[in-house]
């Protein structure tokens, strides 16, 4: 008969248990530690310049740029985007053109190697990894790639993504090297059109970035 009401008294000390509240469980000498998690999310940061200029020079003329003198056809100010981003980033970009109006040159689907009677230029949009913000260090293809580059329509965007890698902040907070990249307008146009090339004959292009990041080990 003893043995039976020790039963039943354990039985409502486990019912008491299960119905009072989690902090009526500790008791006097225990301590209880409440747990707050929070989402982690990356610092994207990354400098762009606003606006560059390109010149369209079909006749070649010696054209002095902050990295120097060209005679390319197709000339961009220089523009370098650097990362202050605490992950590493893929740039993807879109790209989109527009001939001046007042003008009757066209952009071309591809390369005009500078002949041809129509007034077309061709421009392409390219971007390379830069280990420092020194502009004159960018190495540059040599010529149009399209796995590499994308040609500039009138009108129409063109997307491409993951065309770079930008290395996030190094572990003192500075750009790291491979956190700068270097991007510009090339390209070619017809020399001497049947329609002369005139001060009217331009185009304007904007391009927008997107900046998506990289899972990484810190």
């Amino acid at each position: 008969m003893k043995r039976k009401v020790l039963s039943s008294a354990l039985a409502v000390l486990i019912l008491l248990c299960f119905t009072q509240p989690a902090a009526a469980l500790l008791l006097p000498n225990q301590r209880g530690t409440t747990i707050t998690a929070i989402a982690r999310l990356p610092v994207i940061s990354v400098s762009v310049p606003a606006s560059a200029d390109v010149l369209i020079n079909p006749l070649q003329f010696p054209v002095e740029i902050d990295s120097g003198s060209t005679r390319d056809q197709i000339i961009c100010s220089d523009a370098v985007m650097s990362s202050y981003s605490d992950v590493p980033l893929s740039v993807g970009v879109q790209v989109t053109g527009a001939v001046k109006e007042g003008s009757d040159m066209t952009l071309a689907t591809a390369p005009t190697n500078k002949t041809g009677t129509a007034k077309e230029a061709f421009v392409y949009f390219e971007i390379v990894q830069s280990n420092y913000e020194e502009v004159r260090r960018s190495l540059w293809a040599e010529s149009y790639d399209p796995a590499k580059h994308v040609p500039v329509s009138n009108g129409t965007p063109q997307t491409r993504a993951d065309m770079l890698r930008l290395e996030p902040l190094n572990k003192y907070g500075e750009v790291a090297k491979g956190g700068y990249a270097q991007f510009r307008l090339a390209g070619d146009a017809v020399r001497t059109p049947t329609s002369e090339w005139n001060e009217s004959d331009g185009i304007d292009v904007m391009i927008a970035f997107t900046f998506k990041p990289i899972s990484y080990v810190s």
